[in-house]
């Protein structure tokens, strides 16, 4: 049987010593590069969700605004109709 030379292991070691070295750096830009992503992505929808939200708070009161209005206008057409009524 040939024994392996004790260069020949050491070169191996260190290549996968290496290999294992690229493949940690690899993956720990791989997790950066999600993150990043990840934030630039609710980033996105928190600014979609504060214009949904100040949408939503304009037309509440505008139709605050335009109850108040009817209301208004309800209260009007009852007193005229009041007027127009004869007293029982």
């Amino acid at each position: 049987m040939i024994q392996p030379n004790r260069d020949t292991v050491s070169v191996v070691v260190q290549f996968l010593q290496l290999a294992t070295l690229v493949i940690g750096v690899a993956g720990i830009f791989l997790t950066v590069g999600r993150k990043d992503a990840r934030l630039e992505t609710n980033t996105k929808e928190i600014s979609d969700l504060r214009s949904i939200a100040s949408d939503l708070v304009r037309a509440s009161v505008e139709s605050t605004g335009t109850n108040r209005d009817q209301d208004r206008q309800l209260d009007d057409l009852r007193a005229r109709i009041a007027r127009l009524e004869p007293t029982r």
